[in-house]
C-alpha cells in the first residue's frame, strides 16, 4: 500500500510515496514522521539540480539517465519515473517492475536495463517518441527501512522531441557555400555571352586579315602585267 504525498501550495510537485510492507505499517507512522518526510522531499525539490536536457527524435528511442551509488541491494529500493504532476512512467519495487499505476500513455514503452540495475545504472528507455512526451521527469529513489521506504535521491532530466531531417541521397544535390542558384545561373549567362563576343571578334579579325591579304596579292599581279600598244 502506498501514500503520494505532495506540497502543490509550495511550488513544488514531488512525489513522495511512503510504502510499507502492509497497511498496519503505514497506519503506525506518526504525523511527525510523515511531517519530516514530506520535507526532505520539498528541500530536495528546491535545492537539487537543475534537469540534465536530453533529446531524442519522433518515434525513436531515448534513454532518460538516473544512477544510484547506494549500496543497496535492488530488492530494498523504490524506484519511480514520473513527472511533475504525478504521471507514473515506470515503477520498480521488490526486485521487480510494478506498472499498475503507469499511465495508459506510456504503456508498452518504457523498459529499465534489467543487467545494469545492481551496478545502479536505474535509466528508463523510451520508445516510440512523441511530441506529448515532451516534459521534464523525475527519477525518484527509496530505501527499505523498518518501517518503510525513506527517499534518498530525485534525478531530474528535461526532455525535447523534434523531426529528425531526411538524410541526402547519393543524387541529392547538397547546396554548398559560394553563390545563391539565381546568381550562379546569371554568372554563367554572362560568361557565355563573354565567350561568344570574344569567338566572335577573333573570327571578325581572322576573316579582316584574309581580306586584306586577299587585296595586297590583287594589286601585286597587276603591276606585273607588261602593256602593250602601239608605237609611233
Amino acid at each position: 500500500m502506498c501514500l503520494c504525498l505532495s506540497c502543490s501550495q509550495c511550488g513544488v510537485s514531488e512525489l513522495v510515496p511512503v510504502c510499507g510492507m502492509d497497511g498496519k505499517e503505514l497506519q503506525g507512522h506518526t504525523f511527525h514522521k510523515l511531517l519530516l518526510l514530506l520535507l526532505l522531499s520539498v528541500v530536495a525539490a528546491v535545492s537539487g539540480d537543475s534537469p540534465v536536457p536530453v533529446s531524442g527524435f519522433l518515434g525513436e528511442q531515448v534513454v532518460l539517465s538516473c544512477t544510484y551509488t547506494g549500496n543497496v541491494t535492488i530488492s530494498d529500493l523504490l524506484v519511480i519515473w514520473g513527472t511533475p504532476k504525478r504521471e507514473f512512467l515506470h515503477k520498480f519495487v521488490n526486485g521487480k517492475d510494478d506498472l499498475t499505476e503507469q499511465n495508459p500513455r506510456f504503456r508498452n514503452r518504457t523498459k529499465l536495463f534489467r543487467d545494469q540495475l545492481e551496478q545502479g545504472n536505474w535509466s528508463v528507455l523510451l520508445s516510440d517518441l512523441r511530441e506529448s512526451d515532451q516534459n521534464q521527469y523525475q527519477c525518484q529513489i527509496y530505501k527499505r527501512m523498518s518501517a518503510g521506504f525513506y527517499w534518498v535521491q530525485t534525478d531530474r532530466v528535461l526532455l525535447s522531441v523534434t523531426e529528425r531531417l531526411p538524410t541526402p541521397g547519393p543524387n541529392t544535390p547538397v547546396p554548398g557555400p559560394g553563390l545563391p542558384d539565381r546568381a550562379r545561373v546569371g554568372l554563367g549567362i554572362g560568361i557565355l555571352v563573354a565567350v561568344v563576343f570574344v569567338v566572335a571578334g577573333i573570327g571578325i579579325y581572322i576573316f579582316r586579315k584574309r581580306q586584306r591579304r586577299y587585296s595586297m596579292n590583287q594589286n601585286e599581279t597587276s603591276n606585273d602585267v607588261p602593256l602593250t600598244g602601239e608605237t609611233c
